[in-house]
Order: structure tokens, then sequence, then C-alpha cells
């Protein structure tokens, strides 16, 4: 089978690893696989990796460090229009059985429609947000007009698609409902990683390198510090916890909201919190695994089912989770969370006091998260592999 794969990014670096990236690595191995990302470095060119075809595509800046909001938006207007263009002028000859694309960047329809009548074949959309009610819910988007606007763009992609996946039981039902005439196009595509061996480290130089002891109860939260996450929450939960003096919060990444979270830490003196930006992918994994919780946070204004990626990087590092979340995300993720996987505790997100108790539930019980931890472990295992999620999209496709 021939596949075309559409994705935001595609690192070339051999170690470089992403959801995309691994998912592409597994097709590879079983099927002919072309790759269409943007190009970082402002060319646009046609290269070989290891039998995967890869086309870079200049659309504008969009990964720079330097890259404002307003040149991401550009960029995003631009690309469903560029992609086609050089999709055709570099790939037009080949043919494929079936093409990948995801939200929120790849979901054009005007991109989806253009492939689909290039190719004249089925397209597979994995969707990762429900945009834009997922805006509206944090007042990100007011005008009716472009919500509406939105919803339609929307609703023309999910029509383009053959196959739609969704992350969890929670997303199907809402699509179900949403989008009662697609029913039959969307299947449950849980997120996958490729299963990997238990790190093996010190985690008492892990902690020294970054100036931690044996006695601190490190909670951690890596990723993205936007405005769906809402860290606002776990601030006010480091501060509930200042009199607990060996509970300390650690944040890693980047964000629209970093800056201010790190005011208020200043500002009100919160500290038991410490800030750290962007380490390498491994040092990132080591320096989780020392910790002693992983931390989940999503805004309480969200009424679409949120599904937290990171969740599965705790589980592969055998952490036990502490959520802070929205209602809607409760009756979902913290479902599959504490009964199905039973790998970690949850609360309504402003729920300070709520959060706090389970905070100290796992502070002062290590059997449990020892037991968490294990839980999240085997069900990551059993569960989460790309090679699993490969397996999925084949059987639906064979349907």
């Amino acid at each position: 089978m021939k596949v075309l794969i559409l994705v935001p990014r595609y690192s070339e670096e051999e170690n470089s690893t992403t959801l995309e990236k691994e998912l592409v690595l597994e097709f590879s191995k079983e099927n002919k696989v072309t790759v269409v990302s943007l190009s970082e470095n402002k060319k646009t060119y046609l290269k070989t990796i290891d039998g995967i075809e890869i086309l870079k595509v200049n659309a504008g800046d969009y990964y720079s460090k330097h890259t404002n909001n307003f040149k991401k938006l550009y960029t995003m207007l631009r690309l469903p229009y560029i992609f086609s263009s050089k999709i055709k002028k570099y790939l037009k000859e080949n043919k494929y059985d079936l093409i990948i694309t995801s939200t929120p960047i790849m979901n054009s329809y005007f991109l989806m429609r253009n492939l689909k009548k290039l190719f004249k074949t089925n397209i597979l959309l994995i969707i990762w947000d429900i945009f834009p009610q997922n805006a509206v819910d944090l007042e990100m988007v007011k005008n009716k007009f472009v919500v509406k606007y939105f919803e339609r763009k929307y609703y023309l992609a999910l029509k383009e698609a053959k196959y739609i996946t969704c992350m969890s039981k929670g997303n199907l039902k809402y699509f179900s409902e949403k989008y009662s005439n697609f029913l039959e196009k969307f299947f449950i595509l849980k997120n996958w990683a490729q299963i990997k061996e238990k790190l093996n480290y010190d985690k008492e130089e892990i902690r020294k390198k970054y100036g931690y002891n044996k006695s601190d109860f490190i909670c951690i939260f890596g990723g993205n510090m936007g405005k769906p996450q809402k860290l606002e929450n776990i601030l006010n939960l480091a501060k509930r916890s200042l009199s607990e003096q060996n509970i300390k919060f650690l944040f890693v990444g980047k964000g629209t909201e970093k800056k201010k979270l790190e005011n208020i830490v200043k500002n009100e003196n919160i500290s038991n919190v410490n800030f750290i930006d962007y380490i390498p992918r491994e040092d990132y994994e080591y320096l989780t695994g020392a910790c002693d919780v992983g931390l989940v946070s999503l805004d309480e204004r969200f009424t679409v089912p949120n599904f937290p990626s990171k969740t599965t990087d705790y589980f592969k590092l055998e952490l036990p989770i502490l959520a802070s979340l929205d209602k809607c995300a409760l009756s979902d993720y913290g479902i599959f969370l504490e009964n199905e996987v039973q790998g970690g505790l949850c609360s309504e997100a402003g729920n300070t006091e709520e959060l706090h108790k389970n905070l100290i539930k796992l502070y002062s019980d290590r059997e449990l998260r020892i037991q968490l931890g294990k839980n999240g472990r085997r069900y990551y295992e059993e569960e989460l592999g790309v090679d699993k999620a490969y397996r999925i999209i084949m059987e639906q496709i064979k349907k």
C-alpha cells in the first residue's frame, strides 16, 4: 500500500520523535510512505531517508522562535494553497491508496478536497482538538460570525474525510451527537507511543543536577504552558502546599502564559515553584522519571472533552498522575484515569482544597504512588503502542 501522510513538523534527525513521526515509521515497515510537512529552513525540497519520501514545503514561518502569532496565522492561512500547489508539482505522478492528515493545521477542507481529486483516494483524518469550540470556551474567539466561519470549515473537513479518529469515548460521544450524519466515519484511536524499555538511571544524581535532593517530593508539569492548561490552578495548589516544606513544583517547557505564571510566583512569593525552559527530550524523560507525581491541568471552562497527550509520558515513566480537570474531562478522561487505568487521582479544576487533599494522599502514601505508577506503565505497554494504533487503522480501512 502507498500512503501519503501530512504532518505539521517532521524532523529528519534519527533520534527525534513525535507522535506523527512514530506513526510514519510504523507505516513504513509494511507500506511505501511519503511525508509532507512544513520546511523549517525556508526551502522546498524532496528527498528520501531510509526509504521514506519526504517533501518539505516552504509555506512561511511557523516554528521559528522569532515567529509571532500574526506570522503563524498568516502561514496557516497560506498553507492549504501552497501545499496543494507543491504536492501537485512534486508528487502528481505518484499513486496513493490512503492519505492521512490531522487537526489542527492539516485539516483544511480545500487541501483535503484537492488531494482527493488529484490522487483519487480516501482520507483518514486524525482529530486532536475540537475547534473552534475549545477557543470559544476560553473566550479566545468571541465574534459569532468568526465562530460560524470556523465551524463551517471544520464541518467541511469532516465531510471530506472517509475515516475520522477521536481519542476517547467522550470524544466519540461528542462527535456522534454533534455530527450524527458522519457517525459511520468515527472510531477511537488513542494516543500512541513507541514502546520502550524502562529507563535505567540514578534518580538521586538526576535530582542533584537540577537542584533537588532525595527528600524533596517533586510534582512536575512538562509541556505547553498556554491558556488551555490554566496553570494558575496549579500555582494555587503550590501556594496551598507551602506548609509542607518537602513538596516542590517544577514546570518544564514554554508557552504563551509562562511569563505570566513566573510573575505570579514572584509577586506572591510562592517559593516552592521552579521553572525550566527547554531541555533535550532524553534529559526531560530522565528528569520526569526522577520526580514523584506528574501534573495534568485543564481550564475549568472547557465544554469539550480533552485528552492530555502528556499522559502517555507519565505512564511510560511509571509516574502517578494528579489531574485538575474541567467537568467535561472529569466524566471522560477522569474516569479513564481513575477507573480504567487506575493510574492517578483527579479533582475538579478550581477546587484547590480537593486537589490538595489528593496531593497529600499521594504525598503520604508511597505504596499508593508505586501502584498507580505500575498501573500506568502496564496500560502503556498493553494499549498505547504505535503498532496497536497502526493495526486499529488498518482494521478500520479493511472494513
